[in-house]
């Protein structure tokens, strides 16, 4: 292993922000009924509750090793060979995210968080097993999921 942190993976979310989802996703509900569109209703109330599922069954903190075949986060592996580049997303002068670009038939982007002190570290190691892309930013859905808390 070449490198290795932890970083947290929870977003933070306070009363207000579960008060309006659940106002969403209970409005989305009625009108699905009001509107006779039932599947509607019923994929809304199961998509919200799998989510929610999803976000408290899920561990908080996030391991990512750093070697010399490929980069293990959490318990997922990802050969060199199957990670296309990198690169580094900056909020103003602080690294916010590591952003990989995977060579895999459904994902196609992994993010994971850092902060300068990994970024500056990754940028000595990374180099030497694949390349940089450094066109890639946030796009509008990427700050409006980090808006959102999502």
């Amino acid at each position: 292993m070449l490198y290795s942190w932890t970083f947290l993976d929870n977003k933070n979310r306070g009363k207000l922000w579960y008060t309006i989802t659940f106002s969403i996703v209970v409005g989305l509900v009625i009108w699905g009924f009001l509107t006779k569109q039932y599947w509607m209703s019923f994929i809304v109330m199961l998509l919200s509750g799998l989510m929610f599922y999803i976000d408290n069954n899920s561990k908080d903190e996030m391991n990512v090793e750093v070697g010399e075949l490929g980069i293990k986060i959490w318990d997922s592996f990802y050969d060199y060979s199957k990670i296309k580049s990198y690169t580094f997303i900056y909020e103003g002068e602080i690294a916010v995210l590591l952003r990989l670009i995977l060579s895999k038939k459904w994902i196609k982007i992994l993010d994971v968080n850092i902060d300068n002190t990994v970024a500056w570290e990754l940028k000595h190691i990374l180099p030497q097993f694949i390349e940089e892309n450094e066109q890639e930013d946030l796009s509008f859905t990427d700050k409006l999921i980090r808006l959102l808390k999502l």
